[in-house]
């Protein structure tokens, strides 16, 4: 219910306070709702980084990216066919992949240290000016019929009470999931890259989900490609300055290469094709149901 509830009130609000703003529903999904909804992530990413849980981080930060490419846009996509803008596949879908190809790139080091948290951080921001500089100015894709009346100070307040309620929903839900896969006697990579990722991606789920009922196509877009460059760079580097974070050759070999081959896919797919509609999100759905399987 918190992470329903909350995912609804958050696409409202956001939506809202964007046009109050001036700035196009693209800018605010790929920066307050793409870091609300990684807020998860980060709690539990920054808590098992401190218990040494190194398998547990990285699972989570790569299981999560994979599960919002392959479960959570196929979700949306079925849901309602998604029309892209191919403006904005370049422009955020080729930041989303630079980013994978960074994160990768440091954890074949062997070993996420605290300079590699402050090279993610500093890339980290330096997208979000990117953003909102290049952004569209004038908001679109959205439909004046039906719009609640609301002023700039409750929109920012349902915005923190929706990202607060999407927090604590998946927190629920992640520590049930982890404690239920230890009881069966599931590794902690396994844990992290399908329980906590799923756990973790929750919010995104259900956000771009309603999202995709309401037809706000720009705010699905934006935030799948913003939370996977959120969960690269903000997580990924706040977790290393924490602590290192020693790599798993499992990662290295299977599912890094992995995320890096369905980032650059699902950026080809939707430049390709006109809209990405219900046969590709069973196709991305049938394939992520193959992963799990694998993992397994």
């Amino acid at each position: 219910m918190l992470l329903f509830i909350g995912g609804h009130y958050l696409v409202q609000h956001a939506v809202l306070l964007a046009e109050k703003l001036g700035l196009s529903p693209l800018v605010i999904s790929i920066t307050i709702v793409a870091f609300g909804t990684s807020a998860p992530e980060l709690v539990v990413s920054v808590d098992a980084v401190l218990n040494d849980y190194d398998d547990l981080v990285l699972g989570n930060i790569i299981g999560s990216n994979i599960a919002n490419m392959m479960l959570v846009l196929p979700v949306a996509a079925i849901i309602f066919p998604l029309t892209v803008s191919k403006k904005i596949v370049w422009r955020e879908g080729g930041v989303m992949i630079g980013a994978t190809a960074l994160f990768a790139g440091l954890c074949l080091m062997g070993q996420m240290s605290i300079l590699a948290g402050v090279v993610l951080l500093s890339v980290l921001l330096g997208f979000i000016l990117f953003s909102i500089y290049n952004s569209d100015q004038s908001p679109h894709d959205i439909e004046d019929q039906d719009k609640p009346s609301s002023s700039g100070i409750k929109d920012g307040v349902m915005i923190i009470l929706s990202l607060l309620a999407l927090a604590f929903g998946s927190r629920l839900f992640v520590e049930g999931a982890v404690d239920l896969s230890r009881l069966l006697g599931v590794s902690e990579a396994v844990i992290g890259l399908t329980v906590v990722a799923v756990g973790t991606a929750a919010p995104e789920l259900i956000t771009v989900a309603i999202a995709a009922w309401q037809k706000q196509t720009d705010v699905v877009i934006g935030n799948i490609l913003g939370s996977n460059v959120f969960n690269l760079l903000a997580i990924g580097g706040v977790a290393a300055l924490v602590a290192p974070i020693s790599v798993d050759d499992h990662f290295i070999t299977v599912d890094l290469p992995l995320l890096v081959m369905i980032s650059m896919a699902l950026v080809v797919l939707a430049l390709i094709l006109p809209r990405i509609g219900r046969r590709s999100g069973l196709v991305l759905l049938a394939g992520y149901a193959a992963y799990t399987a694998f993992l397994f």
